[in-house]
């Protein structure tokens, strides 16, 4: 068998489309197959609040990362370090917004933030931290932030949502873009953020496109795909465009139907790859 270099998953609905589930059943599919799918997830968020579970093993770890990943590495076993299957993510918790300005809300929920820079031998970490925060009032965060700092190579203390802005211009594409040259000729299975519909910008290295609502896969076709995202990049910066700015049903090469699966299922490759068994099939033929 020939191998599919790249499948890139994106969500036509921001938040539990299905994603993970999907790109963790094409990791055991073409594992059977045979090949190794490494999961790359360029940008990702974890809710301080929502998700204590989460940062509970990011504090025991001393890193920053998103559950997806960890899911997804535990499928695949690439064996390649977190951080460079997760080059950028986040740590937010909500805050009270009576009145508050987006700029300054989107600030006052931002608690850190990770970039991981690959220079082709190596790692390295650079952290941004809210300096406003009173720490005191986050559980655990002070062993956090010390714990981070040790597997960092630079950690930044900002103190306004300008700081955070410029953080993303000065480090984003280095790191997602570094971090991929190191993974760019391994089988990749991409998974986007919420709906984004170009979580990078070598997103259209990938062969395939795959789009998940809930109960629907849709495959697309992919240069149709990656034209209309080029086309409304004109418009706005790539990175900002969700699947339905550029989703239309012309797109669509195949429908598949999936069932709902409980969390045990999920966690079952056997039950995983049945639900998904259609939608693998039709990708391990097209490697």
């Amino acid at each position: 068998m020939a191998v599919l270099k790249r499948i890139l998953v994106v969500g036509l609905q921001p938040h539990d489309a299905g994603k993970t589930t999907l790109s963790k059943a094409l990791i055991h599919g073409f594992k059977q197959a045979g090949v190794t799918l490494v999961p790359f997830k360029p940008h990702s968020g974890i809710g301080y609040w929502s998700q204590f579970d989460v940062f509970q093993r990011n504090l025991a770890n001393g890193t920053l990362l998103s559950s997806d990943i960890m899911s997804l590495e535990a499928a695949a076993q690439s064996q390649i370090p977190l951080e460079v299957l997760n080059p950028v993510n986040r740590l937010s918790w909500p805050v009270p917004n009576p009145g508050m300005a987006e700029e300054e809300l989107a600030f006052q929920e931002f608690i850190a933030q990770r970039f991981t820079h690959h220079d082709g031998l190596a790692h390295k970490n650079v952290y941004y931290l809210n300096g406003t925060l009173n720490l005191s009032r986050l559980r655990e965060m002070q062993t956090f932030y010390l714990r981070i700092k040790r597997n960092a190579e630079k950690t930044h203390f900002i103190r306004k949502f300008e700081d955070l802005v410029e953080a993303y211009s000065t480090n984003f594409d280095k790191a997602t873009s570094s971090c991929y040259a190191r993974l760019r000729d391994m089988p990749l299975i991409v998974e986007s953020f919420n709906d984004a519909a170009c979580p990078f910008n070598h997103a259209e290295d990938c062969d395939t496109v795959l789009c998940v609502a809930s109960n629907t896969v849709l495959w697309f076709d992919g240069r149709r795909y990656f034209e209309t995202i080029e086309s409304h990049g004109k418009e706005r910066p790539r990175v900002q465009l969700t699947v339905s700015h550029v989703y239309t049903p012309s797109m669509i090469k195949a429908r598949f139907t999936v069932e709902p699966l409980t969390t045990d299922e999920r966690n079952d490759p056997a039950k995983l790859t049945q639900n998904y068994s259609d939608v693998i099939k039709k990708a391990v033929e097209n490697a």
